[in-house]
């Protein structure tokens, strides 16, 4: 037990580091972890071969929770679409998907994937917060959603199947099934691609604010391989703002910043409604 205990404990420990030290991080999974992890993109493939209006059954007006059809999500442009359709479910909030009893193997193998990243996060993103004199990062289950992107065919002379950019969150926690993930690490455009068991840990603008700018977002887009089978499934943790959310630094006038209107309003950035604490 000991060792298990200091090998989580240094996975968690180098995660941090390295988030703080070149901006993002590689974490590899325990194989029961990893076993959660692909059940979900598996029965989410099988879910995304069904007809379109089985599959539109199960989305909200708003396009926020459940399905999300292609055509509503952009990177920086309405006119460039992100080539994907999406499944989102956001906390344990199963009432807000339409007929959501109808797919609950979908929902239960989301929940357990969640169940397996949300207590990794929250411990990788205390030892984060240790660093700024903080003992606990924000809570996050509340506001924080899964969404996986089934990719579609794209245009060869779409060269992007997402444009470049940050998405907004605390931590983007992603794990991608085929090539095509680009990261930006000091202007220089770098392929990352998760191993079958790691996922990637990407900041974003939130937890620069809370940094005080001292964690840069990870800025990051994804190439068009005219790949035919690609997934990627995604953990947007987003911190609980039903009470004042300030910053770990002092600004120079000694107040620190509530930043929670930056936090409901950064998915306005990519066509989607605003974040809340559901």
């Amino acid at each position: 037990m000991t060792v298990a205990f200091d090998a989580v404990h240094n996975t968690i420990r180098k995660a941090s580091q390295d988030i703080l030290d070149r901006g993002y991080a590689v974490v590899k999974l325990s194989d029961v972890d990893t076993a959660n992890l692909h059940n979900a993109i598996s029965t989410a493939v099988r879910f995304f071969e069904r007809p379109l209006e089985e599959k539109q059954a199960h989305g909200s007006t708003d396009h926020n929770y459940g399905y999300r059809p292609f055509g509503i999500e952009y990177s920086i442009s309405p006119d460039r679409p992100d080539m994907n359709e999406c499944f989102t479910l956001w906390s344990s909030r199963l009432d807000l998907i339409p007929n959501a009893t109808d797919i609950p193997e979908l929902t239960e193998a989301f929940l357990d994937w969640r169940d397996s990243l949300a207590p990794l996060v929250q411990a990788i993103l205390d030892e984060v917060a240790k660093n700024f004199g903080v003992d606990t990062a924000p809570e996050f289950e509340k506001a924080s959603y899964l969404q996986i992107n089934y990719c579609l065919p794209a245009p060869a002379e779409r060269d992007l199947l997402q444009d470049k950019h940050e998405d907004g969150h605390m931590v983007t926690v992603l794990h991608a099934t085929a090539p095509g993930l680009e990261i930006y690490v000091n202007d220089d455009v770098k392929p990352m691609l998760p191993d079958h068991d790691e996922i990637v840990i990407m900041p974003g603008s939130v937890l620069t604010a809370l940094s005080g700018g001292k964690i840069e977002p990870l800025y990051h887009q994804v190439r068009n391989h005219g790949l035919d089978d690609r997934q990627s499934i995604m953990y947007f943790v987003n911190p609980e703002i039903d009470e004042p959310l300030f910053g770990w630094i002092e600004a120079p006038d000694g107040e620190r910043a509530d930043i929670r209107e930056h936090v409901q309003n950064a998915p306005s950035m990519f066509g989607l409604p605003p974040v809340e604490a559901l």
